[in-house]
C-alpha cells in the first residue's frame, strides 16, 4: 500500500530531476558557445587582424615593416623609451608600495582607513589627471618651476611619464601587496623575533621572502600598466615618444596603418609576457598564504609608529595634491598668475551641428537660454561617456558574472578555454584592441561601425577579465547543494540562476558594474581610435583641450568626469554599504 503512494510521485520527481538536468546541460552548451564566439569574434579577430596587416604587404607575406621600425633610430627609440620608463616605474611604484602596505598591515599607526581610501583616488580618474597636475606645478608656467623657484626646468619627458604613472600604477601595485602582506601569517614573525632576531633581520629573512611572489606580482603589473598606458605620455611626455603614442602618431599623423600595427604587434610583446608572470607569480602567491594566519598586531615602537604614518602621509599628500592642483585650476582664471575664480573653463566648445542625436532630448524639455545650449551641445561629451558608462556597466556585469558562472558552476567541455580567453585582454593593451577594431571592423557590412555599440563592445571586452575573476570569487562562495536542491525542485537553469545564484551575488554585481562604470568614463587608449565627429567621449576629450591650448577646460573636463564617478561610488555605497572598489581588491 506505502509502496504504491510512494512511488509514482516519486517517478514524478525523477522525471522531473532527469528534465531539468538536461535542459541545463544544453542552457550550459549554448551560453558556453555564445561566450566562445564572443571573445573569439570581438578579441581574438582585431588582435589576428593586426597580426596580418604587420606581416603583409601588398598580399604577401614579408618583414619588410619591422625592417623599417627596428632600422629607423628615431621610431626605434619609442621601443627603448617605453621599457625605461617602465622598468623605472616598476622598481619605484613597487619598492613605494610595499612599505605602504607594510604600514597597513604591520604596525599599529593610526588613520589606517583614511590613508587606504585616499590611496585608491586615482582609479577614480582618467589617468591623465596625473599628467595635467604636474604640468600645472611643474611644467613651463608651472606654479613651482616658474612662479616659485623661477627656474627654466620644467617636468615634460621621461621624468613627467615617470612621475605620472608611479602615481597612476600606486593603487594597483598596492591591492596585490596589501592582500599578500594581510594573508601571511604574522606568527612567524613572531618567532623570529621571540628566538632573538632583530627587527630589521626579521623583515628580511622571514618578512620580505614570504611575500616575494606578492612583490614579482605587483612588479608586473605595474611594468604591464606602464608600457601599455597612453594618457599620461601623450600629454606630458612632449618629444619623449613611447609605444603606445608611436602607435597613434603613425595612424592619425602618418596614416600608416601597416606601421601602426607593427608597432602593435611589439608592444604586445612585452604585455602578454608581463601579463603571464603576473598571472603565475599571482597563483603562487595565494599558494604560500596561511589558511591559519591571524590578523592579531602587537603595539608598535613608538618610533616605528610614527615613521610609517608620516611615510604613508606624505604618499597620500602627493595624490591629494594632484587632485587639488587639476580642481584649483578648473576654477581659477589664469593659472599660475590669477587665481581669482570662475567658472568660464566649464564652456566647452559647443559641437553644434555635430552633437549627437540624444542631445534633441534636453533640446526638447528646456527652453531657449544658455542654459540649453550649454547642456544639449557644450556638455554632449558628458552625456555620451554617462550613457556608453551605464550600458557598460549593465551589459559588462551581466555577461561576466554569466561567463564566470558557466566557468565556476557549470564547468563545461572548453571551460578552460573560456576561462583563458576571458583573462586575456587583460593582456592585450587597449590601444592596440582600439586600433585592431578600426582594422577589423571598419568594413560596410559590420553595421556597428562608427556607431556608439562598437565602443561599448570595446570597453566591455577591454575589461571583461577583472569582472570575470571578480564574479569567480564571488561564486566560489556558494554552495552548490544550494542550486542542486533547487534543481532537484524541478527549476530549471535559467530560473535557478535567476532566483537562487543572481541574489546571492547581487552585491558582487553591482561592485562589478560600478567598476565597469568609471572605466567606461574614465578610459581613453581603448577608444582613442573608436570616436568620430558625432560620438565624441569626456576623457578623450580632455586630450583634445589639452592639446589646442585650453588646460583650464581640460581641467574642468576631469573635474566634471571624477565627481560622477565619485557620485556613482556613493550610490554604491548607500546600497550595498561597501565602495564599488572592494570588489577589484578581491579580484587582484
Amino acid at each position: 500500500m506505502n509502496h504504491r503512494e510512494v512511488s509514482p510521485s516519486y517517478g514524478v520527481s525523477s522525471s522531473f530531476s532527469t528534465l531539468a538536468l538536461g535542459s541545463d546541460r544544453i542552457a550550459t552548451g549554448i551560453a558556453t558557445f555564445f561566450f566562445l564566439a564572443l571573445l573569439a569574434f570581438f578579441l581574438l579577430y582585431p588582435v589576428m587582424d593586426i597580426c596580418r596587416l604587420s606581416f603583409l604587404k601588398e598580399g604577401k607575406f614579408t618583414l619588410q615593416n619591422y625592417v623599417a621600425y627596428f632600422s629607423s633610430p628615431r621610431i626605434f627609440r619609442s621601443f627603448t623609451n617605453s621599457m625605461f620608463v617602465s622598468v623605472v616605474t616598476m622598481i619605484i611604484t613597487t619598492v613605494t608600495a610595499f612599505f605602504f602596505a607594510y604600514g597597513l598591515t604591520r604596525t599599529t599607526m593610526p588613520g589606517k582607513g583614511i590613508f587606504y581610501t585616499i590611496s585608491t583616488f586615482p582609479l577614480i580618474a582618467p589617468t591623465i589627471i596625473q599628467a595635467l597636475a604636474l604640468i600645472l606645478l611643474f611644467g613651463r608656467n608651472g606654479l613651482i618651476t616658474r612662479y616659485l623657484l623661477g627656474t627654466d626646468w620644467n617636468i615634460y619627458g621621461a621624468t613627467g611619464i615617470i612621475v605620472g604613472e608611479c602615481l597612476y600604477c600606486f593603487p594597483n601595485a598596492l591591492f596585490i601587496l596589501y592582500t599578500t602582506l594581510s594573508a601571511v601569517d604574522t606568527r612567524l614573525d613572531e618567532a623570529a623575533q621571540s628566538l632573538g632576531a632583530s627587527a630589521l633581520k626579521t623583515f628580511w629573512k622571514v618578512t620580505l621572502p614570504s611575500a616575494k611572489y606578492g612583490i614579482a606580482s605587483a612588479a608586473a603589473l605595474t611594468f604591464n600598466l606602464t608600457i601599455t598606458d597612453f594618457g599620461i605620455p601623450v600629454v606630458i611626455g612632449g618629444n619623449y615618444s613611447v609605444l603606445a603614442t608611436e602607435i597613434v602618431s603613425q595612424v592619425f599623423g602618418l596614416q600608416r596603418f601597416d606601421l601602426g600595427a607593427t608597432i602593435s604587434v611589439i608592444l604586445l610583446i612585452p604585455s602578454i609576457t608581463a601579463f603571464v608572470i603576473n598571472y603565475y607569480l599571482t597563483r603562487k602567491s595565494y599558494a604560500l598564504i596561511s589558511g591559519q594566519a591571524r590578523p592579531f598586531l602587537q603595539p608598535s615602537r613608538p618610533l616605528k609608529k610614527i615613521g610609517f604614518t608620516i611615510y604613508c602621509g606624505l604618499i597620500c599628500a602627493c595624490i591629494l595634491i594632484v587632485f587639488a592642483t587639476v580642481f584649483l585650476g578648473s576654477f581659477v582664471k589664469t593659472w599660475p598668475y590669477d587665481f581669482s575664480l570662475t567658472l568660464r573653463h566649464f564652456d566647452f566648445p559647443s559641437l553644434g551641428a555635430h552633437a549627437p542625436l540624444w542631445t534633441n532630448f534636453w533640446v526638447s524639455i528646456l527652453p531657449e537660454s544658455t542654459f540649453r545650449t550649454m547642456i544639449a551641445y557644450k556638455y554632449a561629451p558628458i552625456w555620451t561617456s554617462l550613457m556608453v558608462s551605464i550600458v557598460v556597466a549593465i551589459a559588462g556585469a551581466s555577461l561576466t558574472l554569466l561567463a564566470g558562472y558557466i566557468i565556476e558552476k557549470k564547468k563545461p567541455r572548453g571551460e578552460q578555454v573560456l576561462y583563458t580567453l576571458s583573462v586575456l585582454p587583460a593582456a592585450i593593451p587597449g590601444v592596440v584592441m582600439g586600433l585592431g577594431y578600426v582594422l577589423a571592423f571598419n568594413k560596410p557590412y559590420f553595421f556597428i561601425y562608427g556607431t556608439i555599440w562598437i565602443i561599448i563592445i570595446n570597453i566591455i571586452i577591454c575589461n571583461f577579465t577583472l569582472g570575470v575573476l571578480t564574479s569567480i570569487a564571488n561564486l566560489k562562495q556558494i554552495d552548490k547543494s544550494i542550486e542542486e536542491a533547487a534543481l532537484s525542485l524541478g527549476a530549471g537553469p535559467i530560473s535557478t540562476f535567476t532566483r537562487v545564484v543572481f541574489p546571492l551575488s547581487r552585491v558582487a554585481f553591482l561592485s562589478t558594474a560600478t567598476f565597469f562604470f568609471m572605466r567606461a568614463m574614465t578610459t581613453i587608449s581603448a577608444v582613442i581610435f573608436l570616436i568620430s565627429a558625432t560620438i565624441k567621449l569626456a576623457a578623450i576629450e580632455i586630450i583634445f583641450l589639452d592639446v589646442d591650448g585650453r588646460t583650464a577646460s581640460a581641467n574642468a573636463m576631469c573635474t566634471v568626469v571624477v565627481a560622477i564617478v565619485v557620485g556613482a561610488l556613493l550610490v554604491m555605497r548607500i546600497i550595498t554599504g561597501r565602495s564599488g572598489l572592494t570588489g577589484m581588491v578581491s579580484s587582484k
